[in-house]
């Protein structure tokens, strides 16, 4: 960790754009003994040494995923304090037992107890590195899922699973808050009591009709009766129009739990 840092959290000012952060690399990684990082293209020098500098904050981020993956696979670190013993040692200059427990507080975690290795402590974990080495929150929470969704497909890519980094899907809403069956149970109540209620005089009126046909006098209906007809019909179609949306909704939860 870069001693600004350690300055920082200490109370005293630090910068205002940490050199980490203008390279793209919010979790402050050494560069690798061989080789690059994916979207590395160069590294910067600060007073606290040499740090990679990525073409895109989410290459920083994906960087540490990965650093933090093979710390948990390679080396069976996965607790607090043994993560942090690694990445910033005191040995290094690194307030290693106060940023141990910063992490323990942010993934909610005890120091010596292991981080679950599942979407949500993965992205505490990630954020609160952030936090720690910028002292800012200036890498917000849609970097990281981007970064987190390109570990997914490349732990995928490699026949390792790739769920730890896949976000859950959102809880379904329960279906008595949904706004479309209240609409459409609302449409097809109205037009279901609409059609009860004006049924009983289209009866009526279809009585009469067959009466006067019966009778041989042939009439064309008047103009209440034309009403009531199209009175009814526009409840019908309410009711079906209410229900087609029910309908709808209740498909799309189908597909939804499938």
């Amino acid at each position: 960790m870069h001693p600004a840092i350690a300055r920082f959290l200490q109370g005293h000012p630090a910068m205002t754009t940490p050199s980490i952060l203008r390279a793209n690399n919010p979790c402050a990684l050494r560069p690798l003994a061989r080789g690059r990082w994916k979207g590395q293209h160069g590294t910067i020098r600060t007073s606290g040494g040499l740090y990679c500098a990525f073409s895109e904050p989410v290459w920083g981020v994906r960087a540490a995923l990965r650093n933090l993956d093979t710390y948990r696979r390679r080396h069976g670190l996965d607790t607090p304090a043994a993560i942090i013993a690694r990445w910033a040692p005191a040995a290094d200059r690194n307030p290693e037992t106060a940023y141990a427990r910063f992490i323990a507080r942010r993934t909610g975690i005890r120091l010596h107890a292991p981080i679950p290795h599942d979407y949500e402590h993965t992205r505490r974990l990630v954020a609160a590195i952030v936090r720690f080495e910028t002292g800012t929150d200036a890498i917000g929470p849609e970097v990281i899922a981007q970064a987190m969704a390109l570990m997914a497909a490349e732990e995928e890519g490699a026949g390792r699973d790739p769920a730890p980094y896949l976000a859950p899907p959102e809880p379904l809403k329960p279906l008595t808050r949904s706004r479309e069956i209240a609409l459409g149970g609302g449409a097809a109540t109205i037009g279901v009591g609409g059609t009860l209620a004006t049924a009983p005089e289209i009866v009526d009126a279809a009585r009469d009709a067959v009466a006067t046909a019966q009778g041989g006098s042939a009439s064309l209906p008047d103009t209440a009766i034309l009403a009531d007809y199209a009175s009814i019909g526009s409840f019908v179609l309410l009711a079906l129009f209410g229900l087609a949306i029910v309908a709808n909704r209740l498909a799309a939860r189908f597909r939804a739990l499938r």
